[in-house]
């Protein structure tokens, strides 16, 4: 499951996200936006930068595996995409190779280019990638490590499941507002982003009332798009020692067309990640 399938498409999303992060009103209405943005995205001015080199700590929503990072951080606008190449890394203070970096990483970024006013920002003359080892003081792992790769993994595995509902979608809405683990908004809104890009749609991070209420669909039927939302399922099933995540995850298109997994659960070993998750029910509108 965490090899899933990958696409970057930040090019082709140029001209589609700077439409779908427009804020607060319906599609086609000016300046829309339903997440946050620093500027149009594409822009290549920058912020300029102090004397004294800057420094963000994030952590590493996707792209670990690829050197294509995204970042977030606690804001709902806090997201940022960087291009490894050759920035130095560190590893617990030491000189190491980006191949050892790991979504679900936290990372300090040492910059002293500024920032990119773009959505996702951009970072520019990063000067050290720091991270360190699961097991430290600084990245103890465990209780829900990379939560933001396996939503991503488990709208995956939606999106592959009755593959007739994703026919046509336009735009995707990723709700996370009401999914357990204690996402940042920053990780939701970038959870929002990579999932839509990775299928090469204009992203939203929209509930399905909020879809309805800003006009993208009317209630009962979305025709250009489709809405992936995760909720909390805790209370049910066996108590477990372990931190163990319980949900529930649903794509929707219409009150006839929908699929969703009841009843899940993910347990996080004590220095560990994710490895799987067992869905009790599926349940199709």
């Amino acid at each position: 499951m965490k090899n899933r399938r990958r696409k970057t498409v930040w090019a082709a999303l140029a001209v589609g996200a700077a439409l779908a992060f427009a804020a607060g009103c319906a599609p086609g209405e000016e300046n829309a936006r339903p997440l946050p943005s620093t500027g149009e995205q594409g822009a290549t001015e920058s912020r300029p930068a102090g004397e004294a080199e800057e420094r963000l700590t994030l952590t590493i929503v996707d792209g670990a595996q690829t050197g294509e990072l995204v970042l977030a951080g606690e804001g709902a606008g806090e997201v940022y995409t960087l291009t490894l190449g050759d920035a130095p890394v560190y590893l617990d203070g030491q000189p190491a190779e980006a191949s050892l970096l790991e979504d679900g990483m936290t990372v300090e970024i040492a910059f002293s280019g500024g920032i990119t006013e773009t959505w996702p920002a951009g970072l520019e003359e990063v000067n050290a990638v720091s991270v360190y080892s699961r097991g430290t003081e600084q990245n103890h792992g465990g209780g829900f490590y990379d939560l933001c790769g396996f939503y991503l993994a488990v709208m995956e595995d939606l999106w592959n499941t009755d593959e007739g509902l994703n026919s046509g979608a336009e735009y995707i809405s990723v709700d996370l507002s009401q999914a357990p683990g204690g996402l940042t908004e920053g990780e939701k809104a970038a959870v929002a982003w990579v999932f839509a890009g990775i299928h090469g749609a204009k992203p939203l991070a929209l509930s399905r009332q909020e879809l309805t209420d800003q006009g993208y669909c009317e209630p009962y039927e979305w025709r250009d798009g489709i809405l992936f939302s995760i909720s909390d399922g805790s209370g049910e099933g066996e108590a477990c020692s372990l931190p163990t995540l319980r949900f529930h995850a649903e794509k929707w298109r219409s009150g006839t067309g929908a699929y969703i997994f009841y009843g899940c659960s993910a347990v996080w070993p004590e220095l560990g990640t994710w490895s799987g998750y067992s869905v009790e029910s599926h349940m199709i509108a």
